[in-house]
């Protein structure tokens, strides 16, 4: 894994995201837990999270029949929220709602990460997903690619509205809390996200951007990338002095 630690973050001053970090899980749901996973996710997990300070915005999307079937990405402030004592804290106290769901999760992925790169001004309805690996001492390589050339071809196409390069923090991912010991994860050290506003644009940004390219400099898509909608978003609140 290349460390996020060795870039610097470009200017985010015309951005989709709310933040220079983000908290990304990929996950199923066994088939007997998905009415609880609905109801805990929507009503407690999002605004529990979302009420720590430093989060910005809590998105979940879905691909139904696809695993994993559920994409959830919490944006934050900078790395510092997502390994401050407020977050710990309430990842080593997860709720009886929390404890009696995580059962059900399946073929979980979980990342903190550090924005690279971001392009693009809007969010969109669809979600293009990519995990990647990228060999060791490539990812300022694959930075350089996708800075000059896979993310103005792929911003180039109808309904493409963002694309973001994320790098896996692996200390801040792999803390060992209350929560994260209910269950096993992978956490995948490269992800692409692309948002467009309809379902056929994700296919031909993909197209652009899993390229003979990435292939040359040994970048590995993971054969599960996929085109999730969203289901729910949650932007925190001013806080009021």
């Amino acid at each position: 894994m290349t460390s996020a630690a060795a870039f610097e973050i470009d200017a985010l001053e015309d951005t989709a995201l709310l933040g220079e970090a983000a908290v990304l899980v990929w996950n199923d749901v066994a088939s007997e837990g998905r009415e609880q996973f609905y109801d805990w996710h929507d009503k407690e997990h999002v605004p529990e999270r979302l009420a720590i300070p430093g989060f910005r915005r809590g998105r979940r999307f879905a691909r139904p029949g696809h695993s994993p079937e559920w994409l959830t990405m919490y944006e934050a402030d900078d790395l510092s929220v997502v390994t401050s004592a407020a977050y710990l804290a309430r990842l080593n106290a997860p709720t009886p709602e929390t404890e009696r769901t995580l059962k059900y999760f399946r073929n979980t992925s979980r990342a903190v990460c550090r924005i690279v790169y971001s392009l693009g001004s809007s969010t969109g309805g669809h979600m293009l997903a990519m995990r990647l690996d990228v060999p060791s001492g490539q990812g300022e390589v694959l930075h350089e690619y996708v800075t000059s050339e896979a993310f103005p071809r792929a911003l180039a196409l109808t309904g493409v509205v963002a694309c973001h390069l994320y790098a896996a923090d692996e200390r801040a991912s792999y803390i060992d809390t209350a929560e994260s010991s209910t269950r096993t994860f992978d956490v995948p050290s490269w992800v692409l996200l692309c948002e467009v506003t309809f379902a056929g644009a994700a296919e031909e940004a993909r197209g652009v951007l899993e390229s003979r390219e990435l292939k040359r400099l040994g970048v590995d898509v993971r054969s599960d990338a996929g085109i999730y909608t969203l289901e729910i978003c949650r932007v925190s609140l001013p806080r009021k002095h």
